[in-house]
């Protein structure tokens, strides 16, 4: 068992580290599947509200596509599947995260494993963006680095295809590995070095310029450290990490990217001022059930229906690309309806409500951290949703996922041994009541 759990956490682990090429996470979340299904049934694990709660999507989703574009051939096509449908994808293999219980330290090395690399992949890269080490042409060779004309500076992409998909990904590590820091049984070379990893995936993060992704990293931040709450080891850190920080992206083109937040008329910014209007008159157009899975992009569509109830595409030519409407609110309920929108969060609320029960039941479990960690990653993840497409696509939902998912298989196997300890020492308490000594009553002070 820890042999295979070796293979498909090593799997996994570069899945989660690129998204270049897809035969690669194809292969993990195949093995994570795979894994898990002989795992239940070793464990007796059976589905909880949020399993049924992913089936259940999944199955409206597929509905929806079957009543709107209805073609089989596309529906099993690695185009549809890897842009357009990636959600049928990575919401199956969130069923499988949430069966595949490693053992703590197991878990808790992965994570401190993954934010590390990530810290490793970040920090050549960001020297080459602010010119710090000028002979590594070998990044934008490797593609870890490109020159944005948009920015008028490089940009730091790392194994990613996009900067929105690298800036997610390091807006969740940074919260994940600020989550470690903040452990209080962290000895203090193991604190020291996991401010340095943070440090490293913030910067990373800076320069990947996506805006959403700063974004979701302060409602991240919020989680995990509010303000009148910050100990005194966490201030003398912010107060010599943040200048650090500060200084490398004052030199850079970074406060210049987050000027362009609020203008609508950046390039970027109109862009999607546009979509979204496109996105809200598919919403008016067919409010309930949407227009169709698939069908945002397509071209020439042809509808049928009552427009203003329920206005669906039937026709036209199939496009599977990465155009979406940059909010995954809004694309949920444009190609699904509010029915579509309305079952797809239910799956983070239900993952949030089960990651909020086992922190109420078990506080001093050593899960707590993960648990802090999940529920800050699917805030951060929420927030970037404004902006992208994130909750139906890949990468980001995919680390979302595992993190969420395997920290949930841990608690629930976690729980169901201490309920099972309880359930022996009370049956041992019935059948031989002299064997556990009575809890020793106080002495009486003279």
């Amino acid at each position: 068992m820890v042999v295979i759990n070796g293979l498909v956490g090593l799997t996994l682990l570069i899945a989660l580290l690129e998204n270049r090429e897809p035969l690669i996470p194809a292969a993990a979340l195949v093995l994570v599947l795979l894994w898990s299904v002989p795992l239940r049934l070793s464990k007796g694990l059976g589905f909880r509200r949020l399993e049924w709660a992913i089936l259940i999507c999944l199955a409206y989703w597929l509905l929806n596509y079957s009543w709107s574009t209805a073609d089989f051939q596309n529906l099993i096509s690695y185009e549809f599947l890897r842009r357009d449908g990636a959600l049928l994808v990575s919401y199956t293999a969130f069923v499988g995260f949430l069966g595949w219980p490693l053992k703590l330290k197991q878990l808790r090395n992965f994570w401190i494993l993954f934010v590390l690399l990530l810290a490793l992949i970040a920090v050549p890269s960001v020297a080459y963006c602010v010119h710090v080490l000028p002979y590594a042409d070998y990044l934008e060779r490797f593609g870890l680095v490109v020159f944005e004309p948009s920015v008028g500076a490089r940009m730091f992409v790392g194994w990613y295809e996009a900067h929105n998909t690298s800036g997610g990904v390091y807006a969740l590590g940074s919260l994940l590995s600020l989550t470690i820091v903040r452990e209080a049984n962290l000895t203090a070379k193991l604190k020291q070095f996991m401010w340095v990893v943070f440090l490293c995936c913030l910067a990373g993060l800076l320069f990947t310029y996506s805006r959403g992704s700063y974004l979701g990293f302060l409602a991240g931040l919020a989680l995990i450290v509010p303000l009148r709450k910050l100990g005194t080891a966490l201030r003398v850190g912010l107060l010599i990490g943040v200048p650090v920080v500060l200084l490398g992206v004052m030199t850079s083109s970074v406060f210049n990217r987050i000027d362009t937040i609020t203008d609508p008329y950046y390039g970027t910014n109109a862009d999607r001022l546009r979509i979204w209007s496109d996105a809200l008159d598919d919403i008016a157009s067919s409010p309930i059930v949407g227009i169709g899975f698939g069908r945002f992009n397509d071209v020439g569509v042809d509808f049928k229906g009552i427009k203003g109830l329920y206005w669906i595409g039937v026709g036209g030519k199939i496009v599977n690309g990465d155009d979406h409407a940059h909010d995954s609110y809004l694309h949920f309920w444009a190609e699904g309806g509010i029915i579509g929108l309305w079952l797809t969060l239910r799956v983070w609320w239900c993952a949030w409500a089960e990651l909020c029960l086992f922190e109420s039941r078990m506080p001093k479990s050593s899960l707590h951290v993960l648990r802090k960690a999940a529920k800050a990653c699917l805030v951060g993840t929420l927030a970037m949703s404004v902006t992208e497409h994130l909750l139906g696509r890949g990468s980001v939902v995919l680390l979302l996922m595992s993190l969420v998912g395997m920290t949930l298989a841990v608690s629930r196997l976690e729980w169901r041994t201490m309920e099972r300890d309880k359930q022996k020492v009370r049956a041992d308490v019935q059948r031989f009541p002299g064997a556990i000594p009575a809890r020793p009553t106080a002495a009486v002070s003279r």
